[in-house]
């Protein structure tokens, strides 16, 4: 749940909705993905994981289905596409990016959704969320790597090494420090230059 104005904007299954916080009201609905499948597994399509906010622009993931961008003021789908991932996106101004299911980092262009690159080169290693950093983006993956990538073109930066089990939850910043945790509980903080 985060506040755009005076509207709150929830996750409901595969749609964002804006609520009135003095009624309780719902002001819009926004599909970001929409169920199929034959059974309940195939159908679930919730909003997954962490959002990227700018302004009043609200981008986010549906459980193996689509990545999408709301205008959250008007309540107005700006654009979805089609992404198999269950982790949360993470974005600047310009691009936003995900990982995909099998460990393809992707970024879309924030204004319009069309790819702005996309890299294999970290493929079946059960990325984390992206987080961005000054001018790379970080993921974990389950051998306990924090992967430094250009935010540019997905080239590789930089390797962080942690204690060889799986980063979970994603890394995140504290100040301006990198920090991750990892499934055996050992919690490491960088300080990326």
């Amino acid at each position: 749940m985060l506040a755009v104005g005076d509207t709150l904007v929830v996750g409901q299954g595969g749609r964002l909705v804006g609520i009135n916080p003095n009624s309780g009201t719902t002001r819009w609905e926004a599909p970001i993905a929409s169920p199929r499948g034959v059974n309940d597994v195939e159908r679930l399509v919730d909003l997954v994981g962490t959002t990227s906010r700018i302004g009043d622009v609200v981008c986010v993931r549906a459980f193996q289905a689509a990545v999408g961008c709301v205008n959250a003021s008007r309540g107005t789908l700006l654009w979805n596409k089609p992404a198999n991932g269950a982790e949360g996106i993470h974005g600047d101004g310009n691009l936003l990016f995900g990982t995909e299911s099998d460990g393809r980092l992707v970024a879309w262009r924030r204004a319009d959704g069309t790819s702005a690159w996309s890299t294999d080169r970290l493929l079946y290693r059960a990325l984390s969320a992206p987080l961005v950093v000054g001018r790379s983006v970080v993921v974990g993956d389950n051998l306990g790597h924090l992967h430094m990538l250009s935010r540019e073109d997905g080239a590789a930066l930089n390797r962080l090494t942690t204690d060889g089990s799986a980063i979970i939850g994603g890394p995140v910043l504290a100040g301006d420090s990198l920090v991750a945790v990892t499934k055996s509980g050992g919690v490491f903080g960088f300080r990326p230059e």
